[in-house]
């Protein structure tokens, strides 16, 4: 019999040789019956027994309808190798991977959405009792492999197997627990995303931490936990938990350090705040920390201190680039503690570095309504001194972009308008609308600049 199947070829030819067409075609059919016939038999033998002498005829058989892909006449005489000699010829795991691989070409060669299932089932069941199969019969195969090429075929194949999908991430976590040097990043990144999608927030949190460790280095491995970390913690209190950890690990995370202190601040943590700023100035100084104290400081009502912060903070790397800023914050300051003509100056250094920085000319504009108010008079010439203020909030109102500014600049003109000078008061005084008017005068001799008479 396989003296027969091993010359079909051969016979063919010698057929078509001295054969004529109409005779050769009816040989043709005879020998298709015979080859049929034939592999009927030889299957139907094959299937009640294993013998050892059947073996390189069986897997010839196969080998050659696999390299073919003629899955379907291949796939009984890849099952009678299976069976009875799985480890033919290499002792490797080939013909069991071919399995997987024969099933899923069935897949895709049918049209029929129930059976190109059928097929696909069939592959799932080569790869769950495959390593143990193998395992039994002495062959040496990959268990990562395997178990990783499982994931890939279930997450490849979501469409037919929907209810499979909750076990990929699974299965590409015991991938890790094998070798996770093999696994790539995306892999990581998708059992998180598993982990965190099924609301196991609190494994997700410790394989990440088990992340870290094994990949320590590994610049897009950090990035994929640092991003997941970021959105695991979202509340104030998992936020601080979740900083301090890791300032913990990285005390050199200067943007870390600064977040902590501002959710310190937000949360009331005044004594944390104080103490860890202290700290990492002695230790990390920079620009953005001292800043971040100096704020800290001035909401406390420590202007000494916070004059001192911010100070140092301008003569730090970057410091100048936050200059505006600085300059009005010292301002603030000085004016909480009266001392106006310092504010004035601090004010106009912010404008100096921004002359569109509205918030610097609402405060100077503010700074000359709080001079009057404390002068302790209101004659014609306290009067005046509204004028002034008037132009720096027009200014502000011009200038600002954003329609709140804009909006505070004119109210700010309204409130104080009903205290300009009456006509009378620029009767009696001789001033003409147009002229230019100075305030420096009395208590306002620190003022020293010009306006309009309106």
């Amino acid at each position: 019999m396989w003296g027969l199947i091993g010359y079909r070829k051969n016979t063919a030819t010698m057929y078509k040789r001295h054969l004529n067409p109409t005779t050769f075609s009816l040989s043709l059919m005879l020998l298709g019956l015979m080859w049929s016939t034939l592999a009927s038999i030889n299957v139907a033998m094959a299937q009640q027994e294993c013998n050892q002498d059947d073996i390189p005829m069986n897997y010839s058989l196969y080998a050659e309808d696999f390299k073919n892909e003629s899955f379907d006449t291949a796939l009984p005489y890849l099952r009678w190798i299976l069976r009875c000699a799985p480890a033919y010829p290499t002792n490797s795991d080939r013909n069991f991977r071919r399995s997987v691989e024969l099933y899923e070409g069935l897949s895709k060669a049918s049209e029929d959405g129930a059976e190109k299932r059928s097929w696909l089932d069939s592959a799932m069941v080569a790869y769950n009792t495959s390593p143990e199969a193998m395992s039994v019969a002495g062959i040496e195969f990959d268990l990562y492999e395997w178990t990783f090429n499982k994931g890939r075929f279930i997450q490849g194949n979501a469409e037919l197997f929907p209810e499979l999908q909750s076990e990929v991430g699974p299965i590409y976590l015991e991938v890790y627990e094998l070798d996770h040097t093999r696994l790539q990043a995306y892999y990581i990144n998708f059992i998180i995303y598993d982990m965190v999608s099924k609301d196991n927030k609190a494994d997700a949190v410790d394989f990440m931490d088990r992340v870290e460790t094994d990949f320590a280095g590994n610049a897009e491995v950090t990035s994929i936990l640092e991003n997941w970390r970021g959105q695991l913690f979202t509340s104030p209190g998992e936020r601080i938990s979740f900083l301090e950890g890791q300032i913990e690990k990285k005390p050199e995370n200067d943007e870390m350090k600064a977040e902590l202190l501002q959710l310190y601040m937000q949360e009331g943590m005044r004594d944390r705040a104080y103490e860890m700023a202290e700290s990492v100035m002695k230790v990390s100084p920079t620009s953005r920390l001292f800043r971040t104290v100096g704020k800290m400081r001035l909401d406390d009502g420590d202007t000494a201190e916070s004059i001192r912060l911010y100070t140092e903070s301008l003569k730090m790397p970057g410091g100048m680039e936050a200059a505006k800023e600085v300059y009005f914050n010292i301002g603030i300051a000085h004016q909480q503690e009266g001392r106006l003509a310092n504010a004035r100056s601090q004010f106009l250094a912010s404008l100096k570095a921004d002359p569109t920085y509205v918030q610097a000319l609402i405060a100077v504009g503010d700074l000359y309504v709080t001079a009057v108010q404390g002068c302790g008079s209101f004659e014609r010439e306290d009067r005046a001194v509204y004028w002034l203020a008037a132009d720096y909030f027009d200014k502000a109102a011009s200038v600002a972009e954003m329609d709140a500014l804009k909006n505070q600049a004119r109210q700010r003109v309204n409130n104080i308008r009903r205290f300009f000078p009456t006509a009378e008061d620029k009767f009696f005084k001789n001033w003409n609308p147009g002229d230019r008017y100075t305030v420096d005068y009395g208590c306002y001799t620190w003022i020293g600049e010009s306006t309009t008479v309106r």
